[in-house]
């Protein structure tokens, strides 16, 4: 394949412990296994879990390099993460990102890419919590998404294996550049293939058969975002008006969640029922807790 720019992925999300780590590591190994694709992954975590990972697991050809950041300003934040996304990207075809998200990076940052995954689980409140960590994004970016055509995904991830992605994150259902991928689901003895093997070849089928799903849906996007990038223009389409209205419910989640005592995923900590769906709650916690309102995203029964 000739020189050109990598597609670029950020797999991330602002809440530790949704298996970014886990699908970053992966998804490259896939990508340079089963779509013979010449991967840089690029660890910004100081856990540097995918890069571990990676590096002790048999060598399939993965550049593999771990980046530091500075954090002593937004700006230098800034600078610093696009100095080593453009080092460490340079001659791959595919660049993968694995970052944990935080208010010290300018959003401007996500915009460098060509898809964003935002792993999550199926936990309801930890849905709504990417919900509003996306529609925020969208809502701030909305010009420069329409022009670039940025590709947004959601990966369903450590989920159940009877998990079904139907009437799943139907907040985000009007975005058309926003997407529901295949599940990852939950491995069981995961130790067993940490810094040992990677899912898409491991002995255990269904691991390998449900990782591949996965990642066969994440190359197709990679091809049609080849094809889109041959159409971009720098002027972009106008924005649709009709997303920009629907879009405006954001203005309304932050109104609630800020009373919640909760914002851009950290937890609350006056709300007390388990996050597990199949918990049951007390009546009076389904539209207050305490005196303040609890939206209906977040409430495990309608009335």
């Amino acid at each position: 394949m000739p020189t050109c720019e990598p597609i670029k992925i950020l797999v991330t999300n602002q809440k530790g412990g949704v298996g970014k780590s886990t699908i970053s590591a992966n998804l490259a190994a896939y990508l340079a296994i089963q779509e013979s694709l010449e991967v840089s992954l690029i660890d910004f975590d100081r856990q540097a879990s995918s890069s571990h990972w990676t590096k002790k697991a048999p060598d399939i050809g993965i550049r593999v390099s771990q980046a530091e950041i500075n954090y002593q300003s937004t700006g230098l934040a800034l600078l610093s993460a696009r100095a080593n996304l453009r080092k460490y990207s340079s001659g791959a075809q595919i660049s993968i990102c694995d970052f944990t998200w935080t208010p010290a990076m300018s959003q401007d940052f996500m915009m460098d890419f060509d898809m964003v995954l935002i792993p999550s689980s199926s936990a309801k409140f930890e849905m709504a919590s990417t919900e509003i960590f996306i529609l925020e994004y969208v809502q701030k970016r909305m010009a420069r998404l329409a022009a670039n055509k940025q590709i947004l995904i959601v990966v369903p991830s450590r989920v159940d294996q009877n998990y079904a992605s139907q009437g799943a994150f139907t907040n985000l259902d009007f975005l058309a550049n926003c997407f529901v991928a295949p599940p990852v689901h939950r491995t069981p003895e995961i130790d067993s293939y940490v810094y040992q093997d990677f899912f898409c070849v491991c002995s255990d089928k269904a691991v390998a058969d449900n990782f591949s799903a996965f990642g066969r849906y994440i190359a197709q996007k990679i091809s049609e975002r080849k094809e889109a990038v041959k159409t971009l223009s720098i002027s972009g389409p106008s924005i649709n008006r009709e997303i920009s209205k629907k879009v405006s419910v954001l203005d309304d989640y932050r109104k609630r969640a800020k009373n919640l005592g909760f914002y851009g995923g950290a937890a609350m900590a006056e709300l007390k029922q388990d996050s597990n769906p199949d918990t049951p709650q007390d009546a009076s916690t389904k539209t207050s807790v305490g005196n303040r309102f609890v939206p209906g995203f977040l409430r495990k029964n309608q009335d």
